[in-house]
């Protein structure tokens, strides 16, 4: 026999000895190796539902990331636009940017010239404000001025309509005196034809007659009688030009009393002796009574 088919024969003893083992041994694990292969398979059938299930997962990922980069470069694209258009505004901006700042130069200064003209116009306002307070106080013044010269004129007013009225009983009583000397002229015409111009004339001692130079009305203050004489005093004197001479006459009202021949002078009052007097028929001399007398008699 060949070496060669030794050998192999010796080999193939070997390897049937070998695999008797191993026949056994696969043939008591062959169970276990189905059973193993088995859940293998099961693993491997829920590994590819996995696998499956991601990958649609994955390709749904994909899909919603392509919408979103397709939205995104909507996006990006719109976005771009706004930059250029924006790009475009900010020039617009900037150029009106200039434009104010121009204009704000303008009104800074014109704000200034306000400032200076406000100052005045302040200064203006202030000056006449103080002008018009003092035109107000001047107003016052005036005002009070006119009210007092208003009052004053009333009172003026008033004591003429006074001294009107009392110009008109002063008329009035001179017309009654005038008419009451007449009369008083012609008892001493009667009275000179009776007994004589001696009688009529000054006493002995007495003081010679004298023309008045003016026109005069007093009243009597105080009547004293000594004897068969009669004094009169009257509220008129040398400050009112009475004379020692002069011959006035006495009246109550329109009735004719007597004569007044002064015969002293002070400077405020006067004495004189009562002439003419008839206590029975026109009455007698009193305190209160109107002496008068009438330039050039």
């Amino acid at each position: 026999m060949h070496i060669l088919t030794k050998v192999f024969v010796v080999l193939v003893s070997l390897l049937a000895v070998a695999l008797v083992p191993l026949a056994a041994v696969q043939s008591s694990n062959q169970g276990a190796l189905k059973q193993q292969i088995s859940d293998k398979e099961a693993a491997v059938r829920v590994a590819r539902g996995e696998l499956d299930a991601e990958r649609a997962l994955r390709a749904k990922s994909e899909n919603d990331t392509a919408l979103q980069i397709k939205d995104l470069d909507s996006e990006r694209i719109r976005l771009q636009s706004e930059i250029a258009q924006s790009a475009t505004r900010i020039k617009t901006l900037d150029a009106e940017v200039a434009q104010f700042k121009a204009r704000l130069s303008g009104l800074e200064q014109t704000l200034s010239v306000m400032t200076e003209t406000d100052r005045a116009k302040t200064d203006l306002t202030k000056t006449l404000s103080e002008e018009l307070d003092t035109q107000r106080t001047l107003a016052l013044d005036c005002e009070k001025t006119r009210i007092d010269v208003e009052q004053r004129m009333g009172k003026s007013e008033s004591d003429l309509r006074v001294a009107q009225e009392a110009l008109g009983d002063l008329k009035e009583q001179v017309s009654a005196l005038s008419s009451a000397q007449t009369k008083s002229d012609q008892i001493v015409r009667d009275y000179t034809a009776k007994f004589g111009v001696e009688a009529a004339g000054p006493a002995g001692g007495e003081a010679a007659t004298a023309v008045a130079d003016r026109s005069i009305v007093a009243r009597v203050i105080d009547v004293k009688r000594t004897g068969d004489s009669t004094y009169a005093e009257i509220d008129a004197g040398s400050r009112d030009g009475v004379r020692v001479g002069w011959t006035l006459t006495i009246g109550d009202g329109s009735r004719f009393i007597g004569r007044l021949r002064i015969t002293s002078v002070d400077m405020n009052k006067s004495v004189g002796l009562v002439e003419l007097e008839d206590p029975a028929g026109r009455g007698s001399v009193s305190a209160g009574q109107r002496v008068s007398s009438r330039k050039g008699r």
